[in-house]
């Protein structure tokens, strides 16, 4: 690796902390922030169906996008809203500034679904084609993980009253700084530091003649019907795309009904908030285990398939375990979700960026990004109803089920498929094909 790549994966690292780091400050104490504020639990759902709604619905556009108008410029964008989201949601007192706030957290999550990744792979290539991405793509999302962990521990304790001895604030009321804005006053500050980092290390990389304004929304149609024909007519894609969905279903459902699961083996609120806390920063270290351990993990079981298979069997019964009525077998039964389901990512990116040309690249990260947040959806939506009606067990049959579907998928995938340039005589960026037991 020469020292430009080295450079490159360095601040792609960096990077990511800084994307992760405020999400894992804010995330745990925003339900508790929402009823200090005096909103009830049915407008709390309401909010955050329309923050997945909202992000699911302009993952593609935003993506055609940071196709058209570059990497950088969509980055910092979507920095800027992360930013005034914070300052609305942490320091708002109205359910209009605060439903503004949360709404433009999902345009700037929309926005921020590709480009960071994106901007890399273009750099990487633009230095040396050929080389490796997936060591840097398992350090990436371990480093994500790690800050969102840290983050989560650092929120909870400022939220729980850590700087009370010197900074007393109000718990509750229409005040606009709470305890509870702590974390999100902190956030702010580091999406500050954010921006400064982008605005100093990411530069445009160059892909083909940058649009004019005039041609911007004739060229996002196009680019975005492009990522959606190749993710439904490359093998290697489509059952990335699927397996996306997977991901989701288990993801959204498992964090919908872990913290009754919690509540319901303690027998206490009180206890599982704190215990809920803890498994967060605790399922964040697992993922960033598990994508570090990636690599060794496919050259261990002899093919980067099989260890995508692997994982999803281990994840499917550490949910099972999850309705153990033993609370020690339930946690581990966390844990052990987030420490599968980190391993088969860093591989899945690998074959998605080398099944796609570079003006696709972030269209094609979006439409992957849009299966993940809708199947997470319907996942929790129909997770919900199978509580209501029957009991938490079915809920977690389901996700067995889901999971046992995406190892099927994922026994499929194809260790000699066609790129996506192989696969259109249109493309003007040929990339090579990858097996899949190489990578």
């Amino acid at each position: 690796m020469n020292a430009n790549i080295r450079t490159l994966t360095r601040r792609y690292i960096v990077l990511n902390v800084l994307s992760w780091l405020p999400t894992g400050l804010c995330a745990p104490v925003l339900v508790l922030l929402l009823a200090a504020r005096g909103i009830d639990v049915a407008t709390m759902g309401t909010l955050l169906a329309a923050y997945g709604l909202t992000a699911a619905c302009l993952e593609l556009p935003t993506g055609g996008i940071a196709d058209v108008l570059g990497r950088r410029p969509v980055l910092i964008a979507a920095t800027a809203l992360f930013l005034l989201s914070t300052l609305l949601v942490g320091l708002g007192t109205s359910i209009l500034v605060i439903t503004a706030g949360i709404l433009l957290e999902a345009v700037g999550r929309a926005l921020d679904s590709g480009p960071l990744q994106a901007w890399y792979v273009d750099a990487v290539h633009a230095a040396d084609r050929d080389a490796d991405l997936t060591p840097a793509f398992a350090r990436g999302r371990t480093a994500g993980s790690f800050a969102l962990a840290v983050g989560a521990v650092a929120g909870g304790a400022l939220a729980g009253g850590a700087l009370a001895g010197w900074v007393p604030l109000p718990a509750a009321g229409d005040t606009p700084v709470l305890g509870l804005s702590l974390p999100y006053l902190l956030a702010a500050g580091i999406v500050v530091v954010r921006a400064l980092t982008q605005l100093a290390w990411v530069s445009e990389v160059k892909r083909r003649p940058r649009a004019v304004v005039r041609d911007v929304l004739a060229d996002i149609p196009r680019t975005v019907r492009d990522g959606v024909l190749i993710c439904t007519r490359t093998s290697t894609l489509r059952r990335i795309t699927i397996l996306c969905g997977v991901i989701g279903v288990a993801l959204a459902t498992i964090e919908f009904l872990a913290p009754l699961r919690i509540a319901e083996l303690l027998g206490a609120d009180s206890k599982a908030v704190i215990a809920y806390a803890v498994f967060t920063a605790l399922g964040g270290f697992a993922m960033a285990a598990g994508s570090s351990m990636s690599p060794a993990l496919s050259r261990l079981l002899g093919t980067g398939r099989r260890m995508v298979v692997v994982a999803l069997i281990v994840t499917a019964v550490a949910v099972a375990a999850l309705g153990a009525p033993l609370f020690l077998i339930a946690a581990a039964g966390y844990v052990l979700v987030y420490l599968a389901l980190g391993a088969p990512e860093p591989l899945l990116d690998t074959l998605t960026h080398r099944a796609v040309t570079s003006g696709e690249r972030a269209t094609v990260l979006s439409i992957q990004s849009l299966a993940l947040r809708l199947c997470g959806s319907a996942g929790a939506m129909a997770a919900g109803l199978i509580v209501a009606h029957t009991s938490i067990a079915y809920a977690w049959a389901l996700v067995v089920g889901v999971l046992g579907i995406g190892a099927i998928v994922a026994a499929g995938l194809s260790t000699h498929d066609q790129s996506a340039a192989e696969s259109s005589s249109t493309s003007a960026e040929p990339d090579e094909a990858v097996p899949l037991e190489l990578v």
